[in-house]
């Protein structure tokens, strides 16, 4: 049954990236016989759910942020003995300052959400919360070029500080993604995805960009540590580029980006479908995909397979994970732990009932 008011669209857009990060995540393992559909679905999958995130963040409560902070400590703490366990890690050792993995986007979302509950409350016009997201994207726009001053003058007092710690560089990298979602109307975000009203022009227009990426792949230096956004402009700028350049693949990122995200709104269907149950259930898979990951990564036993083989086994075996941790029973099993603050509030209703 849906629920009332409830856009499907969005759930089934959040349903197809979530595929493609379970997908993306695997085909990593081998990443150099696949590097350019790799950047390829960098480009675009990670700012889209992030616009996504931001756009049902209106209703800010301090609650998610605690919530946040809940599960990033819970999670952390659970890849800290999965990684012993699956060999990563030679000892066990519990570290909170570098996010494992895919956890940087926990750490990201809580920040995120603290600047607009900051911003909620400043009840601001339409014309003042556009001119903080222009605030917010020059800031995102410049930061990758001092990513490195910065990382030099805090060092000064933690010597292990690095664009990963906490997330750093991600949040400032994506922050425009975020905001832009946290600022659109639900009147903007229906016209806009219903603009491209012939599906075949849409599904022309994503694949000659995915063509014409798949070129630029080949061609430019570093473009896969600009789509991933926690890196500097060292990664992707050679010795004898500039500013010029930089302002150009910064530019080229968030083209591609905000390009490939519009098409995306326009190509999925608003009907309901596998997607919809995928995508309502995006933060479990989200959280616990990463174990078959790390456990395939351990074995091995693919490296003898030819390429598409090995593409092939991937795509089937992102189904099966997405399928399996998607499902009703393991979201029932799973959700007090995804949902940590409820689940603390339960508890304590709980215990006072108990006591009274």
């Amino acid at each position: 049954m849906v629920a009332l008011n409830k856009d499907l669209k969005v759930s089934n857009v959040k349903g197809v990236l979530i595929f493609l990060v379970v997908f993306g995540h695997l085909i990593e393992i081998y990443k150099k016989e696949y590097y350019e559909l790799f950047v390829f679905i960098y480009a675009f999958h990670m700012p889209l759910f992030i616009f996504i995130s931001g756009y049902l963040a209106k209703r800010m409560r301090f609650s998610k942020i605690i919530n946040m902070i809940l599960l990033y400590l819970i999670f952390q703490t659970l890849f800290n003995w999965i990684l012993y366990m699956t060999g990563d890690y030679p000892n066990l050792q519990f570290t909170y300052g570098k996010p494992h993995f895919h956890l940087w986007y926990i750490v990201s979302l809580g920040v995120w959400y603290s600047i607009a509950l900051l911003i909620n409350t400043m009840k601001l016009k339409a014309i003042g919360k556009w001119g903080v997201f222009v605030l917010l994207f020059i800031i995102s726009f410049i930061s990758r070029w001092y990513t490195s001053d910065v990382a030099d003058i805090v060092t000064e007092e933690y010597s292990n500080f690095t664009s990963y710690t906490l997330s750093y560089q991600r949040t400032l990298s994506f922050m425009p993604f975020f905001f832009a979602g946290f600022f659109m109307s639900k009147r903007w975000l229906s016209t806009l995805y219903h603009s491209l009203v012939n599906p075949i022009a849409s599904l022309l227009i994503f694949s000659t960009i995915m063509f014409v990426t798949f070129l630029y792949t080949q061609e430019s230096f570093g473009i896969e540590s600009i789509f991933r956004g926690s890196f500097g402009s060292h990664r992707y700028l050679e010795d004898n580029d500039g500013v010029v350049v930089y302002l150009f693949k910064i530019s080229l990122h968030y083209v591609l980006a905000f390009g490939l995200s519009y098409v995306m709104l326009n190509l999925v269907s608003n009907r309901e479908n596998i997607l919809t149950k995928w995508g309502d259930h995006s933060l479990q898979i989200f959280l616990f995909h990463p174990i078959f990951i790390f456990i395939i990564r351990q074995t091995e036993f693919m490296d003898s397979w030819t390429p598409s083989t090995k593409l092939a086994a991937f795509f089937m075996v992102s189904l099966w994970i997405v399928m399996l941790l998607g499902s009703t029973i393991f979201v029932r099993l799973t959700n007090f732990l995804c949902n940590p603050y409820k689940t603390i509030v339960n508890i304590l209703r709980v215990v006072r009932g108990v006591r009274s």
